[in-house]
């Protein structure tokens, strides 16, 4: 098997890489974990940083509704890193610790919030490749709008992402905790 996770080391970036490598660093301080991957193809890792900070920080919807959206693609691919990153954000975001298990052993979680509860049924309904029926999509845009309705989307096609890559390159947890996904 080969080896396909290598500690990262920014300074053997080639001069592109490293340039927008140094630009994410400024602007946030931190370089997030699929960029030591995604810094192989710079032109990428540009474009998609922008909407990936887009996504995480500046839509309209709640961080609560974000990170669980995040979970269930998290779960949906099995990606240990993402979701070793994710659970303790999404219950330092309000998200019921039952919650946060429910979703990570496959369960159906309880939920004490509609906008939970409409969040979760859309994303796993978008996830099995089914889209949504009428009633969960007016719910929906009732709850969210169509801007909403669209983060949504945007959220789940960006963590598709991150989680392929982290699941590709066999990207171990965090901190070496034990899979949690397993």
């Amino acid at each position: 098997m080969s080896e396909r996770f290598r500690p990262f080391d920014p300074d053997n970036l080639p001069a592109d890489a490293r340039a927008v490598y140094d630009r994410i660093l400024a602007q946030r301080g931190y370089v997030p974990g699929p960029f030591q991957f995604w810094l192989a193809s710079p032109g990428f890792a540009d474009r998609i940083e922008p909407v990936e900070e887009f996504l995480r920080h500046d839509v309209s919807l709640e961080e609560r509704l974000v990170e669980i959206t995040v979970l269930v693609v998290a779960k949906h691919w099995r990606a240990q890193y993402v979701w070793t990153s994710h659970g303790p954000a999404a219950e330092k975001a309000g998200v019921a610790p039952a919650i946060v298990e429910a979703i990570r052993a496959g369960d159906v979680p309880v939920f004490h919030r509609d906008d939970e509860e409409i969040c979760y049924r859309f994303c796993v309904d978008m996830m099995a490749g089914q889209g949504v029926d009428d009633g969960l999509w007016d719910a929906a845009q009732a709850a969210f709008g169509e801007t909403g309705i669209n983060e949504f989307l945007g959220l789940l096609g960006l963590y598709t992402s991150v989680c392929q890559t982290m699941v590709a390159y066999r990207m171990p947890t965090k901190n070496g905790e034990p899979d949690p996904l397993s």
